[in-house]
This record gives structure tokens, C-alpha cells and sequence, in this order.
């Protein structure tokens, strides 16, 4: 089994989603030198695909114990790696991914996606430092969540927001999600965020200025002295 070999296609793209849960999404990319200085050659993954596509799995954030649903279907379509999978709706976590894609798509935004890869085949070039992938072995791709490891900003990072422009924008996406078809459990994360946002925009209160001393207290100072 593949040892943390990740690739991360942040430049990610949804094809089409469908009312039945099916969704067509670009997962990774040919011809482009990656963070690890791979390059993943045109053909790299088609002897997965022919051969042992059947087992290809589809994780949330890599953890294999969340299977969101099965791969229809897998092409290289290049310059991009293009995978058709129907989610299992039946579960509360993937009818919340399956809104997120929705709610990106209409926001012209996207999911980030990423896939877990042994090298079979590859040739390094030591001038460049860079590795061509000719085979890759296929195990598993999975859609990651835009807020990474923190549970309680849900469909973005308050952390990445700097400008009032960036909140705004942040508040009206945010205020479009509690009109989506998300669990209780999501639409209270989402709450919370929205709520954290807000208070961003919101002015600290001024220090109330001190009242100056009444005749009566100045006289008790004085004479307490």
C-alpha cells in the first residue's frame, strides 16, 4: 500500500453534478511539476484504470473510514485526470459534501480534490531535481474539505480572510449555504462560522470615558489627606 503519496490538485474543477448525486470531477493534472517535483506524464494512470479500476475508492480527507460513494468511471482527458462517482446519500456525510459541491458550483467556485498514488514507472532528472511518473498506482482519490483539520469553520478558513472586500463576500456565500439542503449538524457549524464572521465586522466598543469628580468627592479626598 502506498505510504502518505498524496497529490493535490488545487486547481480542481467540477464537470457536472447531477439531482441524483452523481458528480464529474477533474482530480489531478498532466504536464505540471507538483510540490513534490513530480510530473505526472499523459498515460500515467491508464494501466490502473484498464486493470484494477473496480478497486479505486473514494475517501473524505483521505480517511478510510469515510467512504463517500463509488467511481463510475475514470478517463485522462487532458490536460486533467477526470473521475465520474455517484455519492451515497444515505449518509449524512455525503449529503453535505454532495451540497458543498453544489453550493461551489453555483458560486463558481470548486472543491479541492487530491489522490493517493504509488509510482510504478518514472524517470528522475538530476540536473533539474525533477521526476517524470510514467505509471502511477491508482488507490484512492478524495474530495477535501476547504477548511482543512478545523471542524468548526465549515466551507472556508476565517484565517485566510484579510480584507473587508474577502468578509463580505465570505458573509454572502455563507448566508447562500443556510438556504442548501445540509444536515442539523452542518447547518449549526455553519452558524457558528457565520456568527465568527460577524463579529469581525462588528466594532469593539469604546471605553467609556471617566466622569470627572463631583464637589463632594474632591472635599472627601481633600480631607482624607
Amino acid at each position: 500500500m502506498y505510504k502518505n503519496n498524496y497529490k493535490s490538485f488545487f486547481n480542481s474543477q467540477i464537470k457536472d453534478i447531477t439531482e441524483k448525486g452523481e458528480v464529474t470531477v477533474a482530480v489531478n493534472a498532466f504536464g505540471n511539476v507538483d510540490s513534490d517535483k513530480d510530473i505526472s506524464m499523459e498515460g500515467s494512470y491508464d494501466k490502473t484504470i484498464k486493470e484494477s479500476f473496480d478497486r479505486l475508492k473514494w475517501f473524505y480527507n483521505h480517511n478510510h473510514t469515510q467512504l463517500l460513494g463509488v467511481p463510475l468511471e475514470a478517463k485522462e482527458i487532458f490536460p486533467h485526470l477526470q473521475v465520474r462517482a455517484k455519492m451515497n446519500l444515505k449518509k449524512e456525510l455525503s449529503r453535505d459534501v454532495y451540497e458543498d459541491y453544489k453550493l461551489y458550483a453555483e458560486n463558481n467556485k470548486t472543491l479541492e480534490h487530491s489522490v493517493g498514488v504509488s509510482p510504478i514507472k518514472k524517470e528522475y532528472n538530476k540536473s533539474t531535481g525533477v521526476t517524470k511518473v510514467y505509471e502511477w498506482k491508482w488507490w484512492e482519490f478524495s474530495t477535501l474539505s476547504s477548511w482543512g483539520a478545523n471542524e468548526n469553520t465549515p466551507l472556508l478558513d476565517i484565517k485566510e480572510l484579510k480584507t473587508p472586500t474577502e468578509i463580505s463576500e465570505a458573509l454572502d456565500f455563507l448566508n447562500k449555504a443556510l438556504k442548501m439542503n445540509y444536515t442539523d449538524e452542518r447547518f449549526e457549524q455553519i452558524e457558528i462560522t457565520l456568527n465568527k464572521l460577524k463579529s469581525l465586522t462588528t466594532e469593539p466598543e469604546k471605553p467609556t470615558q471617566e466622569k470627572e469628580p463631583t464637589f463632594i468627592q474632591i472635599l472627601n479626598k481633600e480631607l482624607r489627606q
